[in-house]
């Protein structure tokens, strides 16, 4: 199966966040990044403690941009 078949099916079946070369791959992947952070601002205090996180950083993701992800979420591998 290529990369970008491998990507794609990982989108569809929510496996996660994958690196994306493409425009549209690019968006996929901030829509991913969105969803991720409302996840993480759902859960509650005692896991946010058991992964290291406090609310406010949470806080802090959640109130970031969709498109503000880091550049390896986009590099070719």
């Amino acid at each position: 199966m290529s990369t970008k078949s491998t990507a794609l099916l990982r989108v569809v079946t929510g496996q996660g966040i994958v690196p994306r070369p493409n425009w549209l791959e690019r968006i996929l992947t901030a829509f991913d990044l969105r969803k991720t952070r409302i996840d993480l601002s759902k859960l509650d205090d005692d896991l946010l403690r058991d992964i290291g996180v406090t609310r406010q950083q949470v806080e802090a993701e959640v109130n970031r941009s969709m498109w503000d992800a880091p550049e390896h979420f986009y590099s070719k591998r």
